[in-house]
């Protein structure tokens, strides 16, 4: 291992520099690892511009959230990796604290607690993957077991999924059952129904605007996706949802991002059966207007889940190396390291399946 590598900083907003930082030791608890693959989220133009309001990590820092990677070396408490391991690498970092409510941050992206721990977290771990190398907390990579002969530009699609995995889990969808995607032509809304598929749900109803989107996501992951077109109008499009679904559904996962309105929500919620669960992973820019009526006449859960467990990307890349689920469906666009502008460009346009990850 070479005493420098080639690393993207942010050194303040709009100042983004490709150079070489010195390659660190592991900490006890920490690995340094090899970069194959790292994923672009399609905001990081809004975040390299400062037009998100995230705290960030101290400046100068490494941007980037999930990868693939190659484990170089372990620190001398890591028992659960070894060198030349391949990885997966998680953000989702929670402080090793016996609290009901530990400090969280996603590395390489935001504190997601504004607290003196959670800084202290993030000071800590504040790089992450648009880089030849990574120093990352060994608690947040996950061995990929019995996938070596995948390509890592296959295996970044875990990046994709594990955000709705972790949804999924939380709505507790079962074999058989129908559930609503709401947001389904989105980034992390397709990867939802893709998942969902997997997972056996018996009927996937697949709600979004774009008709042609949505009937993509049905001939790639076949009749079970039942496409349901919205439009805002709240009564018609509980009529869609429910003439999709068959009837009255059993659970829903809910993904939109920066909606300016809740009523497709709304209609997804009115679509569950009595005793069915709304999980709520997107994001809206107005309040979502529940009646404690309806809610106590047909006992709903509406339950708000950041992110997922610790074990899920264990869990997720489980479903990969089984068969079960076929990474190949996600269309992977890659970039070579130093093109990384040109990859945070096309990000910004990605739809549906699409993914873009940098490649050192």
């Amino acid at each position: 291992m070479t005493s420098t590598h080639k690393a993207w900083r942010l050194h303040a907003h709009n100042d983004l520099r490709f150079e070489d930082v010195p390659t660190p030791k592991p900490a006890p608890d920490g690995v340094v690892v090899r970069i194959e693959a790292g994923m672009v989220l399609s905001y990081t133009n809004k975040l390299l511009s400062g037009a998100l309001p995230y705290s960030l990590p101290p400046m100068p820092f490494v941007p980037g959230t999930n990868a693939i990677a190659r484990v170089v070396t372990t620190g001398e408490n890591v028992t659960h990796v070894r060198s030349g391991d391949r990885v997966f690498l998680s953000p989702h970092l929670r402080g090793d604290v016996p609290d009901r409510d530990p400090p969280q941050i996603l590395i390489g992206l935001t504190a997601t607690v504004t607290t003196p721990e959670a800084f202290a977290l993030q000071a800590r771990w504040r790089d992450g993957v648009f880089a030849e190398i990574a120093h990352w907390p060994a608690a947040c990579a996950t061995p990929l077991t019995n996938l070596d002969d995948k390509p890592a530009t296959e295996l970044i699609g875990l990046a994709k999924l594990i955000v709705p995995f972790g949804g999924l889990q939380r709505s507790g969808l079962r074999g058989g059952q129908t559930i609503i995607v709401n947001g389904a032509t989105g980034y992390f809304g397709s990867g939802g129904v893709m998942l969902a598929v997997a997972m056996g749900a018996g009927r996937v109803v697949a709600v979004g605007r774009k008709q042609a989107a949505l009937e993509q996501l049905r001939d790639a992951f076949g009749p079970r996706v039942i496409p349901a077109v919205v439009s805002g109008d709240a009564s018609a499009d509980l009529q869609t949802i429910r003439r999709a679904a068959g009837g009255s559904t059993d659970v829903a996962l809910d993904l939109l991002g920066a909606a300016k309105s809740t009523s497709t929500t709304l209609s997804c919620l009115r679509a569950l059966k009595r005793g069915g669960r709304m999980v709520l992973m997107g994001s809206a820019e107005v309040p979502l207007e529940l009646s404690f009526r309806e809610m106590l006449a047909n006992d709903w859960e509406v339950v708000g889940q950041f992110m997922y467990d610790r074990t899920a990307p264990g869990q997720l890349a489980a479903l990969a190396a089984e068969g079960v689920l076929d990474l190949r469906k996600i269309n992977v666009a890659t970039f070579a390291l130093a093109d990384f502008r040109r990859a945070v460009d096309a990000a910004a346009m990605m739809q549906s399946l699409d993914l873009t990850a940098v490649v050192p």
